[in-house]
Protein backbone atom coordinates (compact mmCIF):
# COMPACT_ATOMS: atom_id res chain seq x y z
CA UNK A 1 0.00 0.00 0.00
CA UNK A 2 1.35 3.48 -1.30
CA UNK A 3 1.65 5.54 1.80
CA UNK A 4 -0.19 8.44 2.64
CA UNK A 5 1.93 11.20 2.78
CA UNK A 6 4.00 11.62 0.05
CA UNK A 7 7.51 14.04 -1.32
CA UNK A 8 7.20 16.17 -4.49
CA UNK A 9 9.78 14.36 -5.81
CA UNK A 10 7.94 11.16 -5.37
CA UNK A 11 5.28 13.03 -7.73
CA UNK A 12 6.53 14.86 -10.20
CA UNK A 13 5.13 14.20 -13.99
CA UNK A 14 2.95 11.69 -13.09
CA UNK A 15 -0.67 11.67 -13.72
CA UNK A 16 -3.27 10.10 -11.89
CA UNK A 17 -7.12 9.09 -13.42
CA UNK A 18 -10.19 9.51 -12.13
CA UNK A 19 -13.75 8.07 -12.51
CA UNK A 20 -15.66 11.62 -11.46
CA UNK A 21 -19.39 11.55 -10.52
CA UNK A 22 -21.31 13.74 -8.59
CA UNK A 23 -23.11 13.46 -5.45
CA UNK A 24 -25.40 16.56 -4.03
CA UNK A 25 -23.46 18.85 -6.67
CA UNK A 26 -20.11 17.92 -5.36
CA UNK A 27 -17.45 16.56 -7.57
CA UNK A 28 -16.03 13.39 -6.57
CA UNK A 29 -13.75 10.94 -7.94
CA UNK A 30 -12.47 7.56 -7.32
CA UNK A 31 -9.02 5.92 -9.07
CA UNK A 32 -10.02 4.88 -12.34
CA UNK A 33 -8.28 1.84 -11.84
CA UNK A 34 -10.48 0.55 -9.01
CA UNK A 35 -13.43 0.63 -11.11
CA UNK A 36 -14.82 -2.21 -13.29
CA UNK A 37 -17.94 -0.61 -14.77
CA UNK A 38 -20.02 1.51 -15.05
CA UNK A 39 -23.80 0.74 -15.14
CA UNK A 40 -26.95 2.26 -15.63
CA UNK A 41 -28.80 -0.10 -14.16
CA UNK A 42 -30.87 1.36 -10.82
CA UNK A 43 -32.98 -1.62 -10.58
CA UNK A 44 -32.43 -3.07 -7.39
CA UNK A 45 -33.40 -6.27 -5.16
CA UNK A 46 -34.31 -5.27 -1.62
CA UNK A 47 -32.33 -5.95 1.10
CA UNK A 48 -34.67 -6.26 3.73
CA UNK A 49 -33.37 -5.27 7.87
CA UNK A 50 -30.55 -3.98 6.07
CA UNK A 51 -29.10 -0.15 7.02
CA UNK A 52 -30.54 2.56 5.16
CA UNK A 53 -27.04 2.75 2.90
CA UNK A 54 -27.37 -0.52 1.55
CA UNK A 55 -29.55 0.17 -1.55
CA UNK A 56 -29.75 -3.45 -2.63
CA UNK A 57 -28.74 -5.93 -5.16
CA UNK A 58 -28.31 -5.46 -8.69
CA UNK A 59 -27.86 -8.60 -10.68
CA UNK A 60 -25.18 -7.87 -13.57
CA UNK A 61 -24.55 -10.97 -16.22
CA UNK A 62 -24.99 -13.43 -13.56
CA UNK A 63 -22.90 -12.04 -10.74
CA UNK A 64 -24.57 -9.84 -7.56
CA UNK A 65 -23.39 -6.70 -6.54
CA UNK A 66 -24.20 -4.91 -3.10
CA UNK A 67 -25.20 -1.08 -3.68
CA UNK A 68 -24.24 1.05 -1.48
CA UNK A 69 -26.15 4.83 -1.64
CA UNK A 70 -22.93 6.64 -1.45
CA UNK A 71 -25.14 9.74 -0.71
CA UNK A 72 -26.16 8.11 2.88
CA UNK A 73 -22.48 6.74 3.15
CA UNK A 74 -21.65 10.34 2.67
CA UNK A 75 -24.12 12.31 5.23
CA UNK A 76 -26.14 13.81 2.55
CA UNK A 77 -30.26 12.73 2.47
CA UNK A 78 -31.25 9.89 0.13
CA UNK A 79 -32.68 10.47 -2.85
CA UNK A 80 -34.69 8.20 -5.74
CA UNK A 81 -32.66 7.24 -8.55
CA UNK A 82 -33.60 9.01 -11.60
CA UNK A 83 -32.27 8.94 -15.29
CA UNK A 84 -29.07 10.40 -14.07
CA UNK A 85 -28.12 7.78 -11.46
CA UNK A 86 -25.14 5.12 -12.22
CA UNK A 87 -23.73 2.43 -10.54
CA UNK A 88 -20.23 2.40 -10.17
CA UNK A 89 -19.04 -1.48 -9.97
CA UNK A 90 -15.59 -1.91 -8.09
CA UNK A 91 -12.89 -4.50 -8.93
CA UNK A 92 -12.71 -7.75 -7.11
CA UNK A 93 -9.35 -6.27 -5.39
CA UNK A 94 -11.12 -2.65 -3.83
CA UNK A 95 -13.78 -5.33 -1.80
CA UNK A 96 -16.26 -7.94 -2.14
CA UNK A 97 -18.49 -7.40 -4.93
CA UNK A 98 -19.99 -4.61 -4.61
CA UNK A 99 -20.70 -0.58 -6.00
CA UNK A 100 -22.04 2.46 -5.12
CA UNK A 101 -25.19 4.82 -6.73
CA UNK A 102 -24.49 8.01 -7.71
CA UNK A 103 -26.25 10.97 -8.78
CA UNK A 104 -24.92 11.14 -11.72
CA UNK A 105 -21.63 9.89 -13.48
CA UNK A 106 -18.99 12.66 -14.67
CA UNK A 107 -15.87 12.68 -17.33
CA UNK A 108 -12.32 10.73 -16.40
CA UNK A 109 -10.33 13.33 -15.00
CA UNK A 110 -6.74 13.09 -15.52
CA UNK A 111 -4.29 15.31 -13.44
CA UNK A 112 -0.72 15.27 -12.31
CA UNK A 113 -0.26 13.84 -9.28
CA UNK A 114 1.68 16.96 -7.89
CA UNK A 115 -1.30 19.20 -7.86
CA UNK A 116 -3.29 16.47 -5.40
CA UNK A 117 -3.35 17.90 -1.97
CA UNK A 118 -2.84 14.16 -0.35
CA UNK A 119 -4.59 14.04 3.32
CA UNK A 120 -2.71 13.03 6.63
CA UNK A 121 -4.69 10.52 8.11
CA UNK A 122 -5.08 11.68 11.76
CA UNK A 123 -6.25 15.31 10.07
CA UNK A 124 -9.77 14.77 11.07
CA UNK A 125 -9.22 12.58 14.55
CA UNK A 126 -9.36 15.77 16.86
CA UNK A 127 -12.63 17.75 15.17
CA UNK A 128 -15.50 16.17 17.57
CA UNK A 129 -18.45 15.17 15.64
CA UNK A 130 -16.75 13.36 12.53
CA UNK A 131 -17.14 9.79 12.46
CA UNK A 132 -13.81 8.23 12.34
CA UNK A 133 -14.74 5.96 9.44
CA UNK A 134 -16.22 8.72 7.14
CA UNK A 135 -13.25 10.66 7.69
CA UNK A 136 -11.03 7.81 6.25
CA UNK A 137 -13.11 7.99 2.79
CA UNK A 138 -11.14 10.96 1.76
CA UNK A 139 -8.01 10.69 0.31
CA UNK A 140 -7.63 14.28 -0.94
CA UNK A 141 -8.60 17.10 -2.75
CA UNK A 142 -7.16 18.73 -6.19
CA UNK A 143 -8.05 22.11 -7.49
CA UNK A 144 -9.32 22.07 -11.04
CA UNK A 145 -10.37 25.42 -13.17
CA UNK A 146 -13.46 25.66 -11.91
CA UNK A 147 -14.17 23.36 -8.88
CA UNK A 148 -12.68 21.18 -6.49
CA UNK A 149 -12.56 17.32 -6.87
CA UNK A 150 -12.44 15.73 -3.59
CA UNK A 151 -11.01 12.17 -4.05
CA UNK A 152 -12.00 9.00 -2.55
CA UNK A 153 -10.62 5.97 -1.39
CA UNK A 154 -12.50 3.51 -3.10
CA UNK A 155 -11.13 0.23 -0.92
CA UNK A 156 -12.79 2.17 2.43
CA UNK A 157 -16.04 2.67 1.48
CA UNK A 158 -17.55 -0.81 1.81
CA UNK A 159 -16.47 -0.32 5.59
CA UNK A 160 -17.92 3.03 6.00
CA UNK A 161 -21.68 2.68 7.41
Amino acid sequence: MESETRSLADTVGKKKQFCSFRIAEHLFGVDILDVKEIKDEVTFTIVHHAPPVVRGFVNIRGHVYLVLDLRLVLGFDSREADEMSRVILFKQRVGESFGILVDHIGDMIEVDDSRIEYRKSDEFAPLQGIDRKKSDLSAGICKLEEELLIILRAEKLFNAF
